[in-house]
């Protein structure tokens, strides 16, 4: 079997199994840049401690996780990031970094590729500075994070530039594009802004018109990504009649130590200073409330004459109706839009 063949047999077998293969885990929703469209939202009650996530990344290597992104707020913002991260790699994980890459200097790059991360992915809005800069709210902080994109590519460091798009920098993602593909990083953009984690639609207000919308689906910047996260490796046909990995094969942790069947789908389901990883996977009602439910059971969805051009988010739909088998006003958009582009509209 050819290697893309067995690493896909590998997440269907990991879905079919409801191995928790892959695991988001927000460290802090600290962070030093104060972007208009972050989905955070900062509780008062206090994050893990180092000995805390310890012991939660041991849980999760005992599980069979294998895929572990580190993300935030910024990672970099934990004056203990190095060593949560080495613990996490002498346990052998995959290990993938998120960060802005404002606070990476030669010592912190030196330290990243030592660690030899499966993928690290810096968020850059735009290459004009006025655009990045009134994104993130922090003057300097393109030049400081293509400074960063630079030192960890002379480290050979396998590298993703990420960007949302928003109606402020819809007309510069080519640029954003052209620039990772100059210093050989792969590109990964996405239109969706999402509602914020307490269903806070402020971010929404950012979102790109239908017009471009199209435009984007059109593209192939877009069309053709690179996949790096394991469930892009399963189709929908791949996938059954499942709604998405989440709560399948992967699973989020927060700075607090709640669980959630994704990033985007804040349902809590559990928290780890209080009950053990395996319990909540496998026990937890919510968990299993969302994993029982099948893609044909879905009252509105599964009817749809769009469900072909779909990508299924429950967690949005979970965020904006409080109901993750509703359908999702942003996701029913889009799959309208990418509907008329397949039937050459």
């Amino acid at each position: 079997m050819p290697q893309r063949g067995l690493f896909k047999h590998f997440m269907e077998k990991a879905a079919q199994g409801k191995v928790p293969l892959a695991c988001h885990f927000d460290l802090t929703y600290q962070c030093n840049l104060n972007c208009v469209h972050c989905y955070v939202v900062k509780e008062d009650r206090p994050e893990l401690s180092t000995s805390e996530i310890r012991d939660i990344l041991d849980q999760l290597a005992k599980a069979g996780t294998l895929y572990l992104t580190f993300s935030g707020g910024e990672i970099f913002a934990r004056e203990d990031f190095f060593e949560i991260a080495e613990y996490a790699r002498r346990l052998h994980f995959a290990l993938r970094l998120m960060t802005n890459g404002t606070l990476i200097d030669e010592q912190v790059a030196d330290r990243i590729a030592a660690l030899y991360p499966d993928l690290v992915s810096i968020s850059i809005y735009s290459t004009t500075p006025a655009i990045h800069d009134g994104i993130t709210l922090v003057p300097g902080s393109l030049a400081r994070t293509i400074r960063a994109v630079r030192m960890l590519r002379d480290r050979k460091v396998k590298l993703e530039i990420g960007s949302v798009l928003m109606s402020q920098n819809i007309n510069d993602y080519s640029k954003v594009y052209e620039l990772a593909q100059s210093i050989g990083a792969s590109f990964r953009s996405d239109p969706r802004v999402t509602p914020r984690n307490n269903g806070d639609p402020f971010p929404l207000r950012f979102q790109i018109n239908e017009d471009d919308l199209s435009r984007v689906w059109k593209d192939p910047i877009f069309t053709e990504q690179p996949k790096h996260d394991p469930e892009e490796f399963l189709s929908k046909d791949d996938r059954g009649d499942i709604l998405c990995g989440a709560a399948h094969m992967s699973f989020y942790v927060s700075p607090y130590g709640d669980i959630h069947p994704c990033v985007q789908f804040p349902a809590l389901c559990g928290n780890l200073r209080s009950e053990v990883f395996e319990n909540i996977w496998y026990h937890s009602p919510r968990m299993l409330d969302v994993r029982s439910t099948l893609a044909s059971q879905l009252p509105i969805c599964s009817k749809c004459n769009l469900v072909e051009h779909c990508r299924t988010c429950p967690g949005l739909a979970y965020i904006e109706e409080g109901d993750f088998r509703a359908p999702s006003k942003t996701v029913c958009q889009e799959a309208r839009i990418i509907g008329d582009i397949n039937r050459g509209g």
